[in-house]
């Protein structure tokens, strides 16, 4: 995960496995599956804010999100034959999320969130993930936070604090 500070302006991107969104990494089998991963493509694509706990007196609201998810998952036809796509490997895919393909042959999908914030003053001190709520299955993040002053990574708890 990226977090991008510019003043008042925050910028999150975010890559997760698709079993921490949908709870499986392949097109959705059913009709249950299906709307169970388009609800989950909402929460993401409008609770981006919800994501952080922003150091106290700091309120953000979403601006816009973009998600990409892999094919199957965003009005393409379910059940539709994946077999062509693991036997490309590893591939990324405008628009459609991303495969990764391991070893043993099993394709491994992610989702990916672009999403832009304002801030009501730019958040300087402590603040928190809270992934919890929104993504209930992450259970690690990789953070990176860019912000003037420089930049910090590490692997950290869904629920670590940080410094901006």
């Amino acid at each position: 995960m990226g977090l991008a500070v510019d003043g008042t302006r925050l910028t999150v991107d975010l890559q997760l496995p698709a079993e921490s969104v949908f709870g499986f990494e392949r097109a959705p089998r059913s009709a249950e599956e299906r709307a169970a991963a388009a609800e989950a493509l909402d929460r993401l694509r409008t609770g981006g804010a919800r994501l952080f706990a922003f150091p106290e007196g700091v309120t953000c609201a979403l601006d816009a999100a973009e998600v990409e998810a892999p094919e199957g998952l965003e009005g393409d036809d379910a059940g539709e034959d994946q077999q062509a796509h693991e036997d490309e490997g590893h591939e990324h895919q405008e628009d459609e999320g991303h495969q990764h393909q391991e070893d043993e042959g099993q394709v491994h999908e992610e989702v990916h969130l672009i999403a832009s914030l304002t801030c009501s003053s730019e958040p300087t001190g402590l603040a928190s993930l809270r992934f919890a709520d929104l993504l209930p299955d992450v259970v690690q993040v990789d953070l990176t936070v860019f912000t003037a002053a420089g930049e910090a990574a590490g692997r950290v708890a869904p629920d670590a604090s940080f410094r901006f």
